[in-house]
């Protein structure tokens, strides 16, 4: 569980990106990949001829493609270098030289520029904890204890960090800093807004934050974080799944009754918050509904509502749009601009022919389904906000029979959502075992007129995953497409999120991918749609949150649950890990390389 950062040498001159350029040009800002280690095989060549869209390229978009790796280490295409920024439970401090803890298992982050692409801060979710890794708990063996239960929750919810790039180019968090701060799973109280506020079971705050997988970025200057697997923290029927953690039933405290979400509805929400205000109280945003939200990817033009487009990360579940009933307004309407996302409308997409990608067997490259369609958006009722998905099925269910919802609404596991400059969006469908789709897909959706408000679309599968049998390193295919970014190039970096239990079997779906990677995709010319292979993680890790400084000199990005077998088999022995002795763990990235 590490934060990453890579870069090329510096040319030239570095452009200045201040907050308030932050806040004009936001939607042109990317994110890239690039690493440490490189690996002297050979691939594939790029050529900015080929990948190129309608901009000037950066120095991520021309490297050599690298082979698939099973090896317990970071790997960058050659001339990338990749430096770790900052671990779990790493020290940093804030205001008045308060000892702050970073997180555990970090997905999304962006990076907000305080002056230029030098210096800035990230924001960083904290997903999930992991109880073996953080006090060695098993729930088959022994009941956790409160002190353990507040350990989980300190490793969750958000990192604020100030960071800056040395002469040398390599990259520091600056600490002590006012800027530096953190949120976490039971404090501080966050604000509800919007027209569930004050309702049964969601009252007017929320303590804290869980479950934060993906988010994104607002044109005014804040970061929006999604609350998804909510379901983990409450009260189980059985503890013994690595995302049960049964916080009221361990914690002890008043407030730890909260997490249970048969009773109460204060998690499963999209948060908002101020990089750049230490004293800003978070808000949860009841207009967006309430379900598994992975991230969300706003759109806005001249004249129109601003829109925000979310996927929930779940098998057989949807896509959604939110429009919002105020306008964008200019920088210096800034209060006016918080208030967006309060009010307005929610949709859910409705595909034809069919929603789901399906297939005949595991593994299989070739859907039994159609790879385009049309597609309309469906409103969601407000006495729907609250448990989004499960009402949306049930009214289906009795509007048009059992079968709807799962034939036009469902998915193949939607995670990410971006929104290219054209205005199309890209959804990562990153695969669903119930339909037989083990590689998932990258899903291309226009709405009709290039209009962000329009009721009606038209979609295509862009980029589908699994082997492709080149026999070109670098170019083989991806499997379980997950976070999403363009390069201002407009190439598409996709990171891959095949579940660990499956990477590096000897016979499966995946032998061929190896450990989980990244991905440049070119959207025009003659390599429009090939994946090239640009990082591999280390063992059973995946890599989240890619994400670009405003020049492009440096890609963020983090590295997950190296390692995570260990926990995983903790919960259903025989462990092959013991607590506290490094050496039976799967994984020893980033302090050592096990393979």
């Amino acid at each position: 569980d590490r934060s990453d950062a890579a870069r090329k040498p510096m040319r030239g001159k570095l452009s200045s990106a201040t907050r308030r350029d932050f806040i004009r040009g936001v939607a042109a800002a990317g994110a890239s990949t690039v690493g440490a280690v490189a690996i002297e095989s050979s691939g594939l060549d790029l050529f900015s001829e080929q990948a190129f869209a309608r901009h000037r390229g950066n120095d991520f978009s021309e490297f050599r493609a690298i082979a698939p790796s099973s090896a317990d280490t970071l790997e960058v295409a050659n001339g990338f270098r990749a430096d770790v920024l900052i671990s779990w439970g790493d020290i940093f401090r804030g205001k008045d030289r308060r000892a702050l803890r970073y997180g555990f298992n970090n997905d999304f982050l962006a990076y907000f520029p305080l002056r230029d692409s030098r210096e800035g801060l990230l924001f960083v979710n904290h997903e999930y904890p992991d109880p073996f890794f953080l006090h060695g708990y098993k729930p088959d063996a022994s009941a956790k204890n409160a002190a353990q239960v507040q350990e989980e929750q300190d490793s969750v919810g958000n990192s604020i960090l100030h960071v800056k790039r040395r002469d040398n180019g390599r990259w520091k968090v600056v600490s002590p800093s006012k800027y530096n701060r953190r949120i976490y799973g039971d404090r501080p109280d966050l604000v509800f807004t919007g027209p569930l506020r004050g309702a049964p079971g969601i009252g007017t705050s929320a303590h804290g934050s869980v479950g934060n997988c993906s988010g994104g970025i607002t044109p005014w200057g804040t970061a929006l974080s999604c609350e998804e697997n909510f379901d983990g923290y409450g009260t189980p029927v059985t503890l013994n799944v690595e995302f049960a953690y049964g916080w009221p039933q361990f914690g002890g405290q008043p407030e730890d009754a909260e997490y249970d979400f048969n009773t109460f509805k204060k998690y499963g929400w999209v948060c908002e918050h101020d990089p750049y205000d230490p004293g800003y109280v978070g808000r949860k945003h009841t207009a967006l509904g309430r379900f598994r939200h992975e991230n969300t990817a706003f759109r806005h033009e001249p004249g129109k509502q601003f829109v925000l487009y979310m996927g929930d990360d779940k098998n057989n579940e949807g896509v959604y749009k939110f429009v919002s009933a105020r306008s964008l307004r200019s920088s210096r309407q800034q209060d006016d601009n918080r208030r967006i996302l309060e009010e307005g409308k929610l949709y859910i997409a409705r595909w034809e022919p069919e929603g789901r990608r399906r297939f005949a067997v595991a593994g299989s490259r070739d859907p039994l389904t159609a790879t385009e369609g049309t597609g309309e958006w469906v409103e969601v009722r407000q006495s729907e906000l609250d448990d989004t998905a499960t009402k949306l099925r049930a009214r289906m269910a009795a509007d048009f029979g059992p079968a709807e919802y799962d034939t036009h609404f469902a998915t193949n596991r939607p995670e990410d959502v971006e929104v290219a400059e054209d205005g199309s969006v890209f959804i990562a469908l990153t695969n669903n075992s119930s339909v037989n789709d083990s590689h998932g897909a990258v899903r291309r959706l226009r709405e009709d007129g290039n209009d962000p408000e329009a009721t009606t679309f038209t979609w295509r599968d862009y980029a589908a995953g699994g082997p492709t049998g080149s026999p070109d390193p670098g170019r083989q295919g991806f499997s379980a497409p997950d976070n999403l970014v363009f390069d201002r190039a407009g190439n598409l970096w996709v990171v891959t999120d095949i579940s660990t239990l499956s990477l590096n079997q000897p016979s499966n779906a995946y032998t061929y991918h190896k450990n989980n990677a990244m991905f440049m995709i070119p959207t025009s010319g003659p390599n429009r749609g090939v994946a090239f292979r640009f990082a591999n993680g280390p063992v059973e890790a995946e890599l989240t949150g890619p994400y670009f400084t405003p020049d492009e000199e440096t890609l963020f990005v983090n590295v997950q649950h190296p390692g995570e077998v260990t926990g995983i088999r903790a919960t259903n022995p025989p462990s092959p890990g013991k607590f506290g002795r490094e050496r039976t763990y799967t994984s020893w990235w980033p302090e050592g390389n096990k393979t």
